[in-house]
């Protein structure tokens, strides 16, 4: 999707440890657009060859002070989250926001809401994973959903704020395992550092 791009650096003492992990990036950083800072996505590393790790795009996140800043007085916030197959059979929660310019009645924000709902639905199913994520990047399916809806009632801002792949990378029972009983082990020993770190400032005291 975004071709073989460095995306960052991640450090682990074994590579096995760097299966799941998730790296962001801001997007304004790939695409090399300054306007999209306030969109970051979210990789995840499902395979580790040498010292280099192959990362899947896994979704999307807005910061909120953008969000915010979409809200103003005397308008009406509308939100859709809803999980959705894609035509090549991924799953993917989409979480979608907009704004109606004036205060409307509950009557009307519903309607608003389904219909945002529906483009949303048919756009997802009958697209690829891959295109569904570059059409949201590219703001065609916000540009769809401002059109349509502003039939209902006349839209300002839309975002998709969120989309989240709903799948896990499998981490072999036996590194589950082993990364528990490091995480044992290193509370155990931070345990046992307080005692000493008390005793030391009670004999300052002392002194």
């Amino acid at each position: 999707m975004f071709e073989e791009k460095i995306v960052g650096d991640t450090p682990a003492f074994d590579p096995k440890q760097l299966i799941g992990r998730k790296i962001e990036v801001n997007l304004m950083n790939l695409i090399k657009d300054y306007s999209r800072f306030y969109t970051k996505l979210i990789f995840q590393i499902e395979r580790v060859e040498g010292e280099r790790a192959y990362t899947r795009f896994v979704g999307h996140d807005t910061l909120r002070e953008h969000i915010y800043r979409m809200v103003q007085r005397r308008t009406r916030r509308i939100d859709c989250i809803q999980d959705i197959m894609t035509k090549d059979g991924k799953k993917v929660r989409i979480k979608t926001v907009f704004i109606l310019v004036q205060r409307v009645n509950t009557a009307t924000k519903n309607v608003a809401r389904a219909a945002a709902h529906k483009i949303v639905e048919d756009v997802a199913t009958k697209s690829d994973f891959e295109d569904l994520i570059k059409g949201i990047i590219r703001g065609e399916i916000q540009k769809k959903i401002r059109k349509d809806v502003s039939k209902i009632y006349p839209v300002g801002n839309v975002e998709i704020r969120k989309t989240e792949l709903i799948e896990k990378i499998v981490v072999p029972v036996a590194e589950r395992s082993k990364r528990r009983k490091k995480e044992h082990k290193q509370k155990e020993e931070k345990t046992k550092d307080k005692p000493e770190k008390t005793k030391e400032k009670s004999e300052k005291s002392d002194e």
